[in-house]
């Protein structure tokens, strides 16, 4: 297997789990966006949608389990700024879970992109910068 990575992730309980990615060359560069699933905390939608203003990008500022598949959870919408406390069983958290993940591994994606372009432009102008005798000793 060659085309793989891996990566550990803290589950809220504490335990440790190593998620290995297999890596599809034919799948497509863009993630597919994610709709919402399940119900949760008397509304239709996901736990990481805003009810207010309706965007995926509500996340977690606090968790704790507070009894048997029962979690107190602080949620926030980083757009409108809905803020929310709430019990949720675990079949509602593991859908959120799954959302902050794949919203984890879309920012990581993305920051690889521009730091790897950020990289090649620099390079590209320290090549310039050298061919024109711009750069001398004492800029060291």
């Amino acid at each position: 297997m060659s085309d793989y990575r891996t990566k550990k992730i803290a589950l809220p309980s504490g335990q440790m789990i190593e998620i290995i990615y297999l890596i599809d060359p034919d799948a497509p560069a863009d993630p597919i966006p994610q709709t919402p699933v399940g119900a949760a905390h008397d509304t239709d939608l996901a736990l990481h949608y805003c009810p207010a203003c309706t965007s995926d990008l509500v996340y977690p500022v606090a968790w704790q389990e507070t009894g048997e598949g029962l979690w107190t959870v602080e949620r926030r919408c980083p757009n409108c700024e809905w803020h929310d406390v709430g019990m949720f069983e675990q079949a509602d958290i593991e859908p959120f879970d799954d959302a902050i993940e794949v919203g984890t591994e879309i920012l990581l994606t993305e920051l690889r992109t521009w730091t790897y372009s950020n990289m090649n432009d620099d390079v590209e102008l320290l090549i310039q910068a050298l061919d024109r005798d711009l750069i001398q000793p004492i800029d060291f």
